[in-house]
This record gives structure tokens, C-alpha cells and sequence, in this order.
């Protein structure tokens, strides 16, 4: 019985430290701009009305549409 206690404790301390140094390195790394707390502005297309992220618009003669709505091409 004894053993088993102890092995199920050092499964524990070794989960625990690969958890942690795992944890570390994903850290150092920044997320990409849509998952951050702001995120990404949101335009209106001109042409269908359709609210959409500023990565998927393209600006045409000063105004707003959308790149992917079909309706809109």
C-alpha cells in the first residue's frame, strides 16, 4: 500500500513540473491580434450592411465591403 502512495505522489510532483514548465514557455509567447482582450475592430460593409472584422473588408473608392459575402461581390 505504501507503494502505490508513493508512486501516485511522484506521478503527481512529475505532472506538476512538466505542467508548470509547459505553462512557462507558452507565456513568452504574445497571442495573435483577434484573441487579445480589445480585439479587432469591427467595420459595417457599405454595399449589404453586414458587421464584419476589419481583416475580412477591403476599402473600395473610400468606402467599406466585404471580401467573403457573396451577396455582396
Amino acid at each position: 500500500m505504501a507503494r502505490i502512495l508513493l508512486l501516485i505522489i511522484i506521478g503527481a510532483l512529475v505532472y506538476a513540473a512538466f505542467r508548470g514548465f509547459f505553462r512557462a514557455q507558452v507565456r513568452g509567447e504574445e497571442p495573435p491580434p483577434a484573441t487579445t482582450a480589445k480585439g479587432e475592430d469591427m467595420v459595417t460593409c457599405s454595399r449589404c450592411g453586414v458587421n464584419m472584422p476589419r481583416s475580412e473588408s477591403r476599402t473600395v473608392g473610400g468606402r467599406v465591403v466585404c471580401l467573403n459575402n457573396p451577396q455582396c461581390k
